[in-house]
């Protein structure tokens, strides 16, 4: 938790006025936000926080400060969360309330342009949002308490959940925004935009935030909650077009209102969904997340492969895409079977072939690829406890180093070791271990910060010619650490220019090739 002189800062006190300020009439509103010659709302646009979610979502800085207050305002407990979407009148939990049948008169009410009568909509219903929100309800104050003191302090809190976004979200005052003079047309211009195509898998995430684990035989509240499309075959294609490569996603979804939003998402995240595989009569696969608050998690995966999954005539029907990208990602969400053909199609042609970029998660839980299929890797991307399987025979402990060097032996041709933020890369090619430094943040690395380092392999790469260099482990492993830094952000993936930003800053140096 932030230190009380950090909460109780010069900074905290400007929030909590302009708070307070926006309260009055319509709200924080998108309108309010965007009124330049208004002062009121300058403390939202100048936050950091505001200024890296406007570049990693390409939004105006108004839209990035609403989306920013909305975040915090979801962190917060029931009764705050219900006060405070009331009293500025942001409607982020309508259809909530339309799905628990809240009446549309007090819906309405709870966004009107008075706050007033937003007051009296939420003293009125105070139990049955309570009950649509599914948290505890004591005894609604009184119109004067809720004036008096309890919107104080829900507003006073939500100034302290911007600025714990501000101080502890590290790298976020590197993140710089794009002047009307910045030629950025001709500074993409100057990248490759190479082909990759990403196959794995698509899925649901329902994402449980809480302070602690609970005991077995024992429940505990969450603070947050979030239903999202993930996966790590979808994330790694997400990152990868971020930075800037024409991406395509072989997947497989069922066709339901989940396999749906999974598809708007991509399209709208600019990846390509021609290739996806659409199956009817079937039930979309969820990955049930309880998330830390510093960024580590455990999961549950039901990947219910028996309707929803790629098989290798899947793959054969896009053989001529994947033999003539520049680079193909694979995860092991797919099939063993799928995993190893995809690996053979791919080989078919040796001269001037994919990159073959792959990750092992979740491993399978029965036996690994085949020692054929390992030697058709260029780079396996894996965390240390996904390859115990490959341990020398007569090792009492785990300890990767030797790991990996079998890995070698059983012919991938470079292993990149993802440990606490950063990487240790072994290679066939060079017989050299390369160690990369890590980037610290105040968060531990997500689940999704290993997905961003394929990506950015995968785009420092084909920047290359193919050639792998220090350079390329180096900005891959900062693409991770975004990723990290960025954790609060519903979506973290990093573009270029937050990479460059983060490596700018960094007392670490390594040359470009």
């Amino acid at each position: 938790m932030a230190a009380v002189s950090e909460l109780n800062s010069d900074d905290a006190r400007v929030l909590l006025n302009a708070l307070e300020k926006m309260r009055a009439r319509d709200g924080l509103t998108l309108a309010r936000l965007r009124d330049s010659k208004s002062d009121v709302s300058a403390p939202f646009l100048e936050l950091s926080a505001t200024r890296r979610y406007a570049t990693v979502h390409n939004l105006e800085l108004p839209d990035a400060a609403l989306e920013v207050v909305g975040q915090c305002v979801r962190t917060m407990n029931g009764t705050d969360q219900i006060v405070a979407d009331a009293i500025l009148a942001l409607g982020l939990f309508i259809e909530v309330h339309k799905q628990h049948k809240v009446d549309s008169r007090v819906i309405q009410s709870l966004t009107s342009s008075a706050v007033g009568r937003r007051r009296k909509a939420l003293l009125e219903n105070w139990r049955r949002l309570h009950e649509s929100m599914g948290c505890p309800a004591t005894d609604p104050p009184s119109d004067r308490a809720l004036r008096g003191t309890t919107e104080r302090d829900v507003l006073r809190e939500l100034a302290r959940q911007l600025i714990r976004r501000e101080l502890y979200s590290a790298g976020s005052k590197s993140v710089v925004i794009p002047t009307p003079s910045d030629n950025t047309a001709s500074s993409n211009s100057q990248i490759t935009k190479g082909k990759v195509i990403v196959i794995g898998g698509a899925c649901m995430d329902a994402t449980f935030r809480s302070k602690s684990l609970p005991a077995r035989d024992t429940s505990s509240e969450a603070y947050g909650f979030d239903l999202s499309p993930g996966g790590k075959g979808l994330t790694q294609a997400v990152a990868a077009a971020r930075l800037g490569l024409d991406v395509s996603l072989v997947a497989a979804v069922a066709h339901d209102r989940f396999g749906q939003e999974i598809i708007h998402h991509l399209r709208d995240e600019g990846v390509d969904t021609s290739m996806i595989k659409v199956v009817d009569e079937a039930r979309t696969p969820f990955t049930g997340v309880i998330e830390l608050e510093l960024g580590d998690s455990i999961a549950l995966n039901w990947r219910n492969q028996m309707e929803v999954h790629l098989d290798v005539r899947d793959i054969d029907r896009r053989a001529e895409q994947l033999t003539n990208c520049d680079a193909v990602l694979v995860t092991f969400e797919i099939p063993r079977e799928t995993v190893q053909h995809t690996l053979a199609v791919v080989h078919a042609e040796d001269d001037d072939r994919p990159l073959v970029i792959v990750t092992p998660g979740q491993p399978y839980p029965d036996q690994g690829i085949s020692q054929h299929s390992l030697a058709q890797i260029d780079y396996l991307v894996a965390h240390p406890w996904e390859l115990g399987r490959y341990a020398p025979g007569g090792q009492e402990r785990f300890d990767p180093d030797p790991v990996a060097r079998n890995m070698l032996a059983h012919g991938v041709e470079s292993l990149c070791l993802l440990v606490n933020g950063g990487c240790t890369v072994y290679s066939q090619t060079t017989h050299e271990t390369l160690s990369v430094p890590h980037f610290p943040s105040i968060y531990k690395e997500s689940s999704a910060a290993r997905d961003a380092f394929c990506a950015a392999l995968a785009a420092k790469l084909i920047d290359n010619n193919k050639v792998f260099s220090e350079h390329a482990a180096f900005w891959a492993a900062a693409a991770m650490s975004c990723a990290t830094a960025d954790f609060p952000l519903s979506n973290s993936m990093p573009d270029r220019k937050r990479i460059d930003a983060l490596l700018e800053r960094s007392r670490f140096t390594v040359k470009a090739p």
